[in-house]
């Protein structure tokens, strides 16, 4: 990382000068310690700073993601599947950003542990599909993902449930045995990532205008299977998430039974899902952006 060279740089240089003023030159000499205080303000600089210079140099030089999670994409994510070569590549390109841009933290029995990387990676696969149209790409507001085995109880929900987004705290809650099923078998389980995220969306950019939701969002899959599926009551299920994976999953019929719906969410998402091959419709947004 760029901040990590740079404070080696630095520091090794003011070691460099610290180590001549005291052990070589003569004592008269040691106004030459001064030469040390940039350095050591460029270090301290460095480390303030880290996160910032890493992901500017980031954006100038996208990392890419190991093959393996790149296969893991290609056999079980519909989405990046149908991509074209090139946007296959800035897909995955945006993916190893946010793996870089952002702290997971696996909770283990009142303990914080390691996500598995390919965790990681059915999580930020769902962000950036929902998020591919648009120049900010990681939701800057929510740094922080959590993750537990199972369903678990929370202080704003005191019951076993399997997402949250907590707004307060700027983080996101999912259960790794919920989350894994979503991602492997998105035909037979409800995507709880897409539900989750597409609330950061809307308490990140409030000020887009979202459609008015009715019944015909629960079209796609049946109400009280999704509610026990995640775990929270009828009334608390958040219609944004259900209709925004309606309208990932199931494009075709999304538009047909709400039009109107299909149309603001191409204008807010900057994407068309029916284009599969290249959903991006306005590429000005996304122009010089990986």
């Amino acid at each position: 990382m760029l901040s990590k060279k740079l404070m080696s740089i630095f520091g090794g240089i003011a070691s460099i000068i610290l180590f001549v003023t005291a052990v070589i030159l003569d004592r008269e000499y040691s106004w030459v310690s001064l030469f040390m205080i940039p350095f050591v303000v460029g270090l301290l600089m460095s480390y303030v700073f880290a996160p910032q210079l890493d992901w500017w140099s980031f954006k100038r030089n996208p990392p890419e993601l190991p093959a393996f999670l790149g296969n893991l994409l290609l056999t079980h994510f519909p989405f990046y599947q149908n991509l074209s070569a090139k946007n296959k590549t800035r897909f995955r390109q945006r993916v190893a950003m946010y793996l870089e841009a952002r702290g997971f933290f696996a909770q283990r029995g009142g303990e914080e542990g390691e996500v598995p990387l390919d965790m990681k990676t059915m999580v930020a696969a769902n962000v950036v599909m929902l998020t591919f149209g648009r120049e900010d790409f990681i939701l800057k507001k929510f740094e922080r993902i959590f993750i537990y085995l199972q369903a678990f109880p929370t202080p704003n929900h005191q019951y076993l449930h399997a997402s949250e987004t907590n707004e307060e705290d700027e983080c996101l809650i999912f259960s790794a045995e919920h989350l894994t099923l979503s991602f492997r078998q998105p035909n037979k389980y409800y995507n709880i990532l897409v539900h989750e995220y597409a609330k950061a969306f809307q308490i990140t950019y409030p000020n887009f205008d979202y459609p008015a939701l009715g019944e015909s969002i629960w079209k796609n899959w049946e109400k009280e299977l999704v509610v026990k599926y995640i775990g929270i009551p009828e009334g608390k299920i958040n219609p944004l998430g259900v209709s925004v994976n309606f309208f990932f999953e199931n494009p075709e019929k999304f538009k047909e039974l709400m039009p109107n719906g299909f149309k603001k969410y191409q204008m807010i998402f900057n994407l068309n899902p029916l284009q599969k091959n290249d959903p991006v419709m306005d590429k000005n947004v996304v122009d010089g952006v990986p």
